[in-house]
C-alpha cells in the first residue's frame, strides 16, 4: 500500500482538568494561505454553533506556533480574538539569533511576569547580557503576542503550544491509515475519551473538578494565611498587605480582580483575595471561574459521538476544500468513490522525524570516531599520522 501524501490540520482546546478536546481535523493537500482559511471557516462554523458567546465578548484566545498562513487567517475569520505565539518556538528562533542561553531564562521571567516591574527586570537582564536582544525581541514579536501582562486574553497559563504536540501524539497511529480509516480511528478514539470522562468527576465533592480543588487547596495552605487586610468596602474592596514583597495590593471581591494580576489571568483567587475570602467565612471555591466546575466539564462530555453515515462522504460547499483544477479527463468520471485529495510533494527528501533545534536537550551522548589504521580516537584513517611498527 503506498502511504496517502497530504497534511493534517487540527484545532485543540483543554477541558477543564486540563486534558486535550479536539475541536476539528481535515485533510488537506498543503499547508498554505488558502487551506488554513478554509479550515478556521470551519472552526467558526463549530465554534458558531457551540459556543457563540465567547465570539461576542472576544473571549475565544489562540495560540499557535505561527504557521505559515495561519496568522493571517485568524485575524480574517476571528477578529478580535487574542492570538498568542508558542513561546517554545518564539524561544527557538531567539536562541538561533544570539546562540546565548544565559538570555533564555530571562525571556521565560518576561513572558511569565503579572506586573511592570518583574516585565522591566527581566528585560534589563537581557540588555546587560546583549544589548541587542531586547530590540530585536521587540520587533519580530509584539508583546501582546507572548507577554503575559501585555495579553488581551487569557490563557490559563499556557504559554507554549505543547498541547498541539500532544495531539499529536496521540493522532500517530491514526495518521498512518488511509483517509476515511484515519477519521474513523480518530472518532472511535474520541467516544473512548467521552465515555471515560463522562464519569471521571462523578465521586468528586465541592463545586470543582479535583485537579482545580487540589491546586486551591495548596495556594490555602502554603499562601493564604500570611497577609493583613483592612476593609474598604466592607465585603467587596480590601486593602492588602504584603510582609513579603512589601507592597499593598487592592482586592475586589465583587469585580474578581487583584492589583497582583494573577485573578485576572488564571481564574483563580489569588493568594491576597484567599485570605480575604476565609476571613469573611466564605468558601474560595465560589470565586473561580465556572470553566473548571464540575457542571462545566459534565456539560462538555454530555453530548454523544454519533456514528457517521460513509454511504455519501462527498462533502458540500461548505466542507469541501478548495479545489485544483484537473483534467477534463479526469474530471468528466463518474466515479463517485472518495479519493485522496489533489497533493503535491514537497522539494527535497521526505522527512520523517521531527527536526530539532539547537535550544532541543537530548540526552544522547556524541559518537566517537575511532581510526581504523591505530585504533585511536579524534581522527581517521585518512589523516592518521602514527607510525605503525610492522614487527609489531
Amino acid at each position: 500500500m503506498f502511504p496517502i501524501v497530504g497534511i493534517l490540520l487540527a484545532a485543540t482546546a483543554v477541558d477543564a482538568n486540563g486534558c486535550l478536546f479536539p475541536l476539528a481535523h481535515a485533510v488537506v493537500d498543503a499547508e498554505n494561505d488558502d487551506n488554513w482559511l478554509w479550515f478556521l471557516q470551519l472552526l467558526l462554523t463549530v465554534v458558531q454553533s457551540h459556543a457563540l458567546q465567547s465570539l461576542i465578548d472576544k473571549a475565544l484566545v489562540f495560540l499557535s506556533d505561527r504557521q505559515k498562513g495561519l496568522l493571517k487567517a485568524v485575524e480574517d475569520v476571528f477578529p478580535g480574538c487574542p492570538h498568542g505565539y508558542c513561546l517554545k518556538h518564539l524561544e527557538a528562533n531567539f536562541h538561533k539569533e544570539f546562540k546565548d542561553k544565559n538570555l533564555l531564562p530571562f525571556l521565560w521571567q518576561a513572558a511569565s511576569a503579572t506586573n511592570q516591574p518583574a516585565f522591566d527586570k527581566a528585560l534589563e537582564n537581557m540588555t546587560s547580557i546583549n544589548p541587542k536582544a531586547v530590540s530585536w525581541l521587540l520587533q519580530h514579536a509584539k508583546t501582546e503576542h507572548w507577554a503575559e501582562i501585555y495579553f488581551p486574553g487569557r490563557r490559563y497559563g499556557h504559554l507554549t503550544s505543547n498541547i498541539a504536540e500532544s495531539l499529536n501524539s496521540w493522532l500517530l497511529e491514526a495518521r498512518a491509515k488511509p483517509i476515511l480509516a484515519m477519521f474513523e480511528q480518530i472518532r472511535h478514539q474520541l467516544m473512548g475519551w467521552f465515555t471515560t470522562r463522562r464519569t471521571l468527576e462523578d465521586k468528586t465533592l465541592g463545586v470543582l473538578v479535583a485537579k482545580s480543588a487540589d491546586h486551591l487547596q495548596s495556594v490555602t495552605n502554603n499562601r493564604a494565611r500570611r497577609y493583613r487586610s483592612v476593609p474598604s468596602i466592607l465585603g467587596v474592596l480590601y486593602e492588602v498587605k504584603s510582609m513579603e514583597t512589601r507592597r499593598n495590593y487592592v482586592v475586589d471581591l465583587a469585580q474578581h480582580s487583584c492589583t497582583c494580576s494573577i485573578w485576572q489571568l488564571s481564574g483563580y483567587p489569588c493568594c491576597h483575595a484567599i485570605s480575604i475570602i476565609l476571613d469573611q467565612k466564605q468558601d474560595p471555591q465560589r470565586y473561580v471561574e465556572s470553566i473548571v466546575t464540575i457542571v462545566a466539564y459534565k456539560n462538555t462530555y454530555e453530548q454523544p459521538i454519533i456514528a457517521l453515515d460513509l454511504a455519501n462522504v462527498n462533502g458540500d460547499a461548505i466542507h469541501s476544500p478548495p479545489t485544483v483544477v484537473l483534467d477534463e479527463e479526469d474530471s468528466e468520471s463518474e466515479d463517485d468513490a472518495v479519493l485522496p485529495p489533489s497533493t503535491r510533494r514537497a522539494p527535497g527528501r521526505p522527512p520523517k522525524r521531527r527536526f530539532r533545534g539547537g535550544h532541543d536537550e537530548v540526552n544522547r551522548p556524541k559518537r566517537q570516531f575511532k581510526c581504523s589504521r591505530c585504533g585511536e580516537a579524534r581522527h581517521s584513517r585518512k589523516t592518521c599520522r602514527k607510525p605503525i611498527n610492522a614487527a609489531a
